[in-house]
């Protein structure tokens, strides 16, 4: 009996760990059509300009990576004057991605990002108020919590 109750109490916390850097997004800014509320925190460790994807790694918790392609330049002006894509975005720079699940054109599933948050930069935490949440697509957003939608 306190066997079983010891197996599931672990269990229980190595799930919780688990998804500790998957998150939902509040409800209240502007979401595109069938957001689900998905999002993952992590820093930033790679990049990749042929795909436009981005791979960060979990910030708390048990290592895990999280990899999304950038639905279309965000809308960041980099220091260049051109929307930011991927590559631009620093090693080591603490994000909030906002994704939806999504078919490629070869039918395979991937994480789109469509939005993101900066939690750090340049090693430097941006404190919760002064965060923005820059779209990273050209899609309707609409006021959401997540599948209701007002207009």
């Amino acid at each position: 009996m306190k066997a079983s109750l010891g197996i599931t109490m672990l269990l229980l916390l190595t799930t919780t760990l688990a998804v500790a850097q998957h998150g939902s997004a509040p409800p209240g800014p502007l979401y595109p059509e069938g957001y689900a509320g998905d999002t993952f925190t992590g820093t930033v460790t790679s990049t990749d300009d042929l795909s436009d994807s981005v791979t960060v790694e979990s910030s708390h918790g048990k290592k895990e990576y999280f990899t999304g392609r950038i639905e279309r330049p965000c809308s960041i002006t980099t220091r260049d004057g051109k929307a930011m894509r991927a590559s631009d975005l620093l090693y080591g720079s603490g994000l909030i991605l906002y994704y939806q699940r999504k078919k490629n054109y070869r039918n395979e599933e991937e994480n789109v990002i469509f939005a993101l948050t900066f939690i750090s930069y340049e090693g430097k935490p941006i404190p919760e108020m002064r965060r923005l949440l820059y779209p990273c697509t050209n899609r309707a957003m609409r006021y959401s919590v997540h599948g209701s939608e007002t207009p």
